[in-house]
């Protein structure tokens, strides 16, 4: 594998445990592991397109992101439903799975960060994290300590820690839960809160994405915007999401920097956000490519996206139990952390090849992002 100079550094530590597997990471062309196609399948007839509307990247990108945010407010509906209907009677498995499914449609949007999504910070309401000073647990357990239930307005009224997926996480699988059911009056209220409350952020995101378009359409510095929300996509998806909490970015192993570690769906997740690129970015990307006179590259993203799809998906377990072994000194299991590192490295292919050799060809120059904290 051919890296850039920022990812030589971690992906050495990377390659370090793949080797005692005696695993390599082959070309874009080339993948670690077989996972399952028919999701990829599935979407096939949702992302084709109208003919008059594949002239531009951004008439492609407009639509499949359009695909990808009713997906969502159509999960979270169903979401919010499975929580009214859980008060007195609960099914936990259904509601963890209903959960899971409209985080993951969140996830697969989630590298659009520009437009409707940023109005009122959306996307953190969506989705507080990092949370370093796990706020969403001690403003949860705080809600579940108050005396009246908890409503649909408090929560819109509430701080972003209280009002997303992460904070439901809490109440499906946190020790905070451990005197409480989900179906008594306050928990339930306080779930079913923020199920409206993800249903009501949907439907708006939805209705302006739509109201956006002549805008967006208008505008071809949207084009290199919407790579660049790519790009900022994998890169906190390398460097955040999986180098950081698996101990490859100069710190110690730290499970619990990583996404959904309550649930253990960090690497579900991460899957989600990847099958959201192959759906909703790389057709508007082939397009822009093909027009460029820069076709093969397109392709060869294709492939890497793929691969690095496959990694993801054959990947049954999450961060937090792939490294419990590492904690306890144990290493006589190490399956599940060099499945993390070849995915990590994938990922990082995957990255170098849209910044290093997609974004140059398009004209489009790496900016600042907010993640690097300087």
């Amino acid at each position: 594998m051919t890296t850039s100079p920022r990812h030589s550094g971690s992906a050495l530590a990377a390659a370090l445990l793949l080797a005692t597997a005696g695993l390599t990471l082959g070309g874009p062309g080339t993948a670690l592991a077989q996972g399952s196609s028919d999701a990829n399948t599935e979407t096939g007839a949702d992302t084709a397109h109208d003919a008059e509307n594949e002239s531009t990247p951004r008439s492609v990108w407009h639509h499949d992101i359009g695909l990808g945010y009713r997906q969502l407010a159509s999960r979270t509906q169903a979401l919010a439903e499975r929580l009214k209907a859980s008060c007195g009677e609960v099914d936990r498995p259904a509601l963890r799975s209903e959960w899971l499914a409209a985080y993951q449609a969140w996830q697969a949007v989630r590298f659009v960060d520009f437009g409707p999504i940023e109005v009122d910070s959306r996307a953190w309401q969506l989705q507080f994290w990092p949370d370093a000073k796990n706020l969403v647990g001690t403003r949860v357990g705080a809600r579940l300590r108050q005396d009246a239930p908890v409503s649909a307005d408090d929560i819109a009224e509430a701080g972003v820690a209280e009002q997303g997926f992460p904070a439901l996480e809490v109440l499906l699988y946190d020790d905070v839960m451990a005197s409480h059911s989900l179906g008594d009056p306050l928990p339930c209220a306080l779930a079913g809160a923020i199920g409206s409350h993800l249903v009501a952020v949907s439907d708006a995101v939805v209705a302006d994405w739509q109201a956006f378009a002549p805008h967006y359409l208008a505008t071809d510095s949207y084009n290199e915007a919407t790579l660049h929300g790519a790009m900022q996509s994998l890169e906190i998806l390398e460097d955040k999401r999986l180098g950081e909490p698996l101990g490859l970015m100069g710190a110690a192993p730290n499970a619990y920097r990583a996404e959904a570690w309550r649930s253990g769906q960090s690497v579900a997740l991460a899957a989600a956000s990847l099958a959201g690129l192959q759906q909703y970015f790389e057709p508007g990307l082939a397009t822009w490519l093909d027009q460029a006179g820069h076709a093969e590259l397109g392709d060869a993203f294709a492939r890497q996206l793929e691969d690095t799809l496959d990694q993801a998906e054959a990947i049954d377990t999450g961060i937090v139990d792939a490294l419990a072994d590492h904690s306890d000194g144990d290493s006589s299991s190490p399956a599940a952390q060099q499945e993390l590192a070849a995915l990590y490295l994938e990922v990082a292919q995957l990255r170098a090849l849209l910044d290093d050799q997609i974004a140059p060809a398009l004209g489009v120059v790496k900016g600042f992002n907010s993640s690097d904290g300087d």
